[in-house]
């Protein structure tokens, strides 16, 4: 068997990190899982923000150009870019795009990087908790009574707050993909995620 690193992708058998591990290869498998379900939604967020882009547009246009702005434009267009932005955490956990000290982290190897990902997981898991148990429970509030917004235009709450729930899980279950692949990494010098 090859020694070479375990890509995300690979589904030959056992990762070759650890041979023969049925549990390595297990925790190797929900890693390309969950990622490749943060890219599918994060790919589907980033075309959604041309629909986002219309609608603007079309509000400016309409406002504008013909004297004749939208009850309801201003408002889906911020319940959709806050959508966008719950639904494409999980796809920026994954791609390492969000805000961290790269004067340090930067600097560090691929092992050092680790450790510090894997002593601040507590935080990261922690929020992600807050935010699902949060927004779940907004959600059945607001589904349960029938809430609409205090605007001309009124819409039903609910399915603009199905986002909080589903975002925060796409981010937790991203942060655990990460955590393993950190404690991977840790342990045996090889990652997952990154082939090395």
């Amino acid at each position: 068997m090859s020694e070479r690193p375990v890509a995300i992708g690979d589904t030959d058998g056992p990762p070759p990190f650890v041979p023969g591990n049925p549990l390595t290869w297990i925790i190797a498998a929900f890693i390309r899982l969950v990622s490749g379900l943060n890219t599918v939604v994060g790919t589907v967020v980033a075309f959604g923000f041309l629909v986002l882009m219309g609608l603007v547009l079309f509000d400016v246009l309409m406002r504008y150009a013909f004297n004749a702005p939208t009850v309801w434009g201003h408002e889906l267009v911020s319940f959709l870019f806050a959508g966008y932005i719950l639904l494409g955490g999980g796809y920026a956990l994954l791609h390492r795009d969000h805000v961290n000290m790269d004067i340090v982290y930067g600097r560090m190897p691929l092992r050092g990087r680790a450790v510090l990902d894997v002593l601040t997981a507590a935080a990261a898991f922690a929020y992600c908790w807050v935010l699902f148990d949060t927004g779940l429970t907004h959600l059945t509030n607001v589904f349960n009574s029938g809430r609409r917004t205090a605007t001309d235009w009124g819409p039903i709450m609910w399915p603009f707050l199905v986002v909080l729930p589903v975002g925060a899980a796409l981010i937790g279950l991203q942060a655990v993909a990460k955590f393993l692949d950190d404690v991977i990494l840790l342990c045996t010098g090889r990652s997952v995620r990154h082939g090395r």
